[in-house]
């Protein structure tokens, strides 16, 4: 099948919109998400149904203010201000870049730096403007990186094709793919909230993992984020203590974990249920054992 449109944009000349908390709650309505507006902040319904977190994860909430957006909730959390981190039952162990004002290839390993200049030599790295090719390509990257990693369900193709939608409903996903002779080897998604840039999937096929494709999106990702002047902080994720290999990962790019107070709550049914079968998973809600 040949592309009709390439739907390419050269990594360093990248743009995408930098949202309000409000700006992207509508967005996440728009793409099908339960959003509750609760003391002045827009909640999400995030993984299982019932669980609610401030769709900007990072922003600061009063004690007030971090409360149950909802009585059918069976949990929340939410970050709180500095003033107010004395009230914290618990901490969101939150994976970001120690500096990004500043952030080069400096701040790499060696090791890594090394690995990022080969994936510079055979990995071309781009913005998608449309879906094209993750319509064509993007399934089967995503299915073998899930059979590889096994860190959540493979999605129907159903639900793959709600994601590629989602992508181009607006202007604020930034898609950022690497293309090794035209094809697509690995790509990843992020957004900008309030100054706070959120690194959100990441999908890479086993084939091109020996060109180092994970470092140069990575990196390159960083360097977009960094470039946007008003953006102060990149978060890639949350700390998975259990998978060794990604922490040393995150840690040769140059990423700290920062356990960020929050208040929290949650039934005590659910709760001992997931600290009992799932403790990594209760720690990454938590940030406690």
């Amino acid at each position: 099948m040949v592309l009709s449109l390439p739907q390419l944009r050269d990594a360093e000349n990248a743009h995408f919109a930098c949202l309000t908390e409000r700006e992207l709650a509508d967005r996440r309505r728009e793409e099908g998400v339960r959003v509750i507006s609760h003391r002045g902040h827009y909640w999400e319904q995030s993984g299982a149904p019932g669980f609610f977190q401030p769709v900007h994860l990072l922003a600061r909430l009063t004690p007030a203010e971090a409360t149950s957006p909802t009585p059918l909730a069976w949990g929340f959390r939410a970050a709180l201000t500095p003033e107010t981190a004395g009230a914290a039952t618990g901490t969101v162990p939150v994976v970001r870049l120690r500096d990004l004002d500043s952030y080069d290839a400096s701040h790499l390993s060696s090791n890594r730096r090394n690995k990022l200049r080969k994936c510079q030599k055979t990995v071309r790295i781009v913005q998608l403007t449309g879906p094209s090719v993750l319509l064509e390509q993007g399934y089967a990257v995503v299915r073998d990186a899930l059979s590889r990693t096994q860190h959540k369900k493979i999605p129907t193709m159903e639900d793959y094709l709600k994601d590629v939608r989602r992508y181009f409903m607006s202007d604020h996903w930034c898609v950022l793919a690497g293309m090794i002779d035209g094809k697509l080897g690995g790509y990843l998604d992020g957004y900008v909230v309030d100054g706070v840039a959120y690194g959100f999937s990441a999908y890479y096929a086993s084939w091109a993992l020996p060109t180092n494709i994970s470092t140069g999106l990575s990196f390159e990702f960083a360097q977009i984020c960094r470039r946007l002047k008003t953006v102060h902080t990149l978060v890639g994720g949350l700390h998975a203590r259990e998978a060794t290999q990604l922490g040393q990962f995150k840690d040769d790019l140059g990423y700290i974990v920062d356990p960020v107070p929050i208040q929290w709550g949650m039934n005590p049914l659910a709760k001992a249920f997931i600290r009992w079968r799932r403790p990594h998973a209760y720690y990454r809600l938590t940030g406690l054992e």
